[in-house]
């Protein structure tokens, strides 16, 4: 009776689910006779391997679920169509999405958890891993009690999430729980072969990621020889890659490459942009790890025209970005310079958002549910939950926004403090390296050393012309670079008082006793970095106290007040 009002639902809205599915798929030929057992074992085959053939085969199967009327072939070609379309980084959702529809009033041993779990994988294929893990939850509590191959496979799914935040400890029990599962069950009748080899790799892959390079290769090889013994290939090429990266960490440079090499040619006809573009990565850095230089950019750009080509980002391949700086950096191209710092911040903004807030969730959605339900059994509070995840969007947006605010602020002072170096590099090929505020005419001293009269000046004129003697005498030996000059010191120095030396510096250099040493020095350090190669490799810090400032912040606020912009910058400037 079940089964009879499950076949009217879907024929009154077929058209609604339908829709998204074979709108123009015609069964091929060589298909068309086909069961469904055996169109079952051709996807099997070429699944992971060639998912274009996939596709076709998955696509057969729902057309032939529609024309018998048959609601299982209609749920696993839904099922195959969304799986396939995620794998090829083309949107699998609308299949999905019309699976959880026409499921959601089934209560089979497969669905509908099912639905919910192709849902979470699609989620996780775009890297958003919040919504992967509510239907991994939800599709948990339908198979609790009901369906042990479904529950140890969701805890697989969540172990994936988990090694995404590098949470590879925590995720390492999940694998290994799910391995045992499906090793136990590999020489009975219901084994699943692909699902066992599945698990091997997920084992392999946490050791590479928890730096476990040897236990990795350990699982790899297990897994290899599983594929020749099973006659299974669908995992073939991810051991090969993993093989590659192993190798890469332990320094065995040259089986890395063959492995990455060969894995390539496996992405490349399947069009698994994903591992291509770590795959391109790793050739990268075994290429910059043994100074191959242009090789390695090569790669590097592979990797970054691959991620854009899928719109997605791989955390790993974030130091790749570095490299492509630091070459075009030495060879002077800075058009490619930005570019390659201004995909880095891309990068950086999803590190920041992606596997942040994943690593929040896990631990308050799925870790600690757990624990909840082994004392009081509260993990189905879905109200809480999802009220927390509101939050947690909320304070991510505030935040970005918040980012994003300060880093446009910031890259204006950049700009800022670039423009005011370039000057000050044109305006010390020039004699006065830093304008000077002029002395007024009144102040002016006379070719006869007589000092014109200021009808206000309280300093005596004949003090006022030997303190002016002693000044140039102050400047021309450059005294003014020792350390804890005070007005004091330099008047007891001077032979005459506070009161006196700071006056006439007001009279004779129109400024207060600190802004004519701070000028002076800064001056002198400007035209002495521009001629002086050694000096420049010296810090801020070394540079500060060899002209007499206490610490690199008091000579890069002078610095900054005087010039309008920061040593680091002008150095900088001067050096390329």
């Amino acid at each position: 009776m079940f089964r009879f009002y499950s076949v009217i639902f879907i024929l009154v809205f077929q058209n609604l689910f339908f829709s998204q599915s074979i709108q123009h798929f015609v069964i091929p030929d060589s298909l068309k006779n086909k069961s469904f057992e055996q169109l079952q074992k051709q996807y099997d085959k070429v699944f992971r391997i060639d998912n274009h053939k996939a596709e076709i085969y998955a696509n057969t199967i729902l057309s032939k679920g529609k024309k018998e009327k048959d609601n299982i072939l209609i749920y696993d070609g839904y099922y195959k169509i969304a799986h396939t379309k995620g794998l090829k980084s083309e949107n699998g959702h609308p299949y999905a999405d019309s699976l959880i529809n026409i499921t959601k009033r089934v209560d089979t041993n497969e669905y509908p958890a099912k639905a919910h779990i192709i849902k979470g994988i699609l989620y996780n294929y775009d890297w958003k891993y919040a919504e992967a893990l509510d239907h991994y939850i939800e599709a948990q509590k339908l198979s609790k009690n009901k369906n042990s191959d479904q529950f140890f496979y969701i805890k697989k799914l969540i172990g994936i999430l988990k090694t995404a935040t590098d949470e590879n400890k925590e995720a390492l029990p999940l694998f290994l729980e799910y391995y045992n599962y499906q090793k136990q069950k590999v020489n009975a009748s219901n084994k699943d072969i692909k699902s066992y080899i599945g698990s091997i790799f997920s084992v392999a892959n946490c050791y590479n990621k928890d730096k476990q390079y040897k236990n990795a290769l350990t699982y790899i090889n297990i897994g290899l020889k599983e594929c020749d013994r099973l006659r299974d290939y669908t995992h073939y090429p991810y051991f090969i890659s993993g093989t590659g990266i192993a190798n890469y960490y332990l320094k065995n440079y040259r089986k890395a490459a063959e492995n990455h090499l060969k894995a390539e040619n496996s992405f490349l006809k399947n069009s698994d942009y994903g591992n291509l573009a770590i795959t391109y990565y790793f050739l990268g850095k075994i290429n910059h790890d043994t100074h191959k230089d242009n090789i390695a950019v090569k790669y590097f750009i592979k990797a970054d025209s691959v991620l854009m080509l899928s719109k997605d980002f791989y955390p790993i391949t974030r130091d790749g970005y570095e490299v492509l700086i630091d070459y075009y950096k030495k060879t002077g191209d800075k058009e490619k310079q930005l570019k390659y710092i201004d995909k880095l911040f891309y990068a950086d903004s999803i590190i920041n958002n992606s596997k942040q807030y994943l690593s929040k969730e896990i631990y308050k959605k799925y870790d600690t549910p757990i624990l909840l339900e082994k004392k009081e059994h509260l993990i189905n509070d879905l109200s809480y939950k999802n009220s927390l995840l509101y939050w947690c969007l909320a304070v991510g947006l505030v935040v970005l926004s918040a980012l994003l605010f300060m880093f446009i602020k910031n890259k204006k002072k950049v700009q800022e403090y670039k423009k005011q170096a370039e000057l000050l590099v044109r305006n010390s090929k020039s004699t006065d390296i830093i304008p000077q505020i002029p002395v007024s005419q009144d102040e002016k001293i006379n070719e006869d050393n007589s000092v014109s009269q200021k009808p206000k000046t309280t300093v005596p004129n004949n003090i006022l012309i030997e303190l002016k003697s002693q000044l140039d005498l102050f400047e021309a030996n450059k005294v003014f670079l020792q350390k804890n000059i005070t007005v004091d010191r330099l008047a007891k120095d001077l032979g005459t008082n506070r009161d006196y030396l700071s006056k006439s510096v007001n009279e004779l250099k129109g400024k207060n006793f600190s802004q004519y040493l701070n000028e002076l020095r800064i001056n002198y350090i400007v035209e002495e970095l521009k001629t002086n190669n050694v000096l420049r490799k010296h810090t801020i810090s070394a540079i500060a106290e060899d002209i007499g400032f206490n610490n690199a912040e008091s000579f890069s606020n002078a610095f900054k007040k005087i010039t309008g912009t920061l040593p680091s910058y002008y150095i900088k400037l001067l050096k390329d």
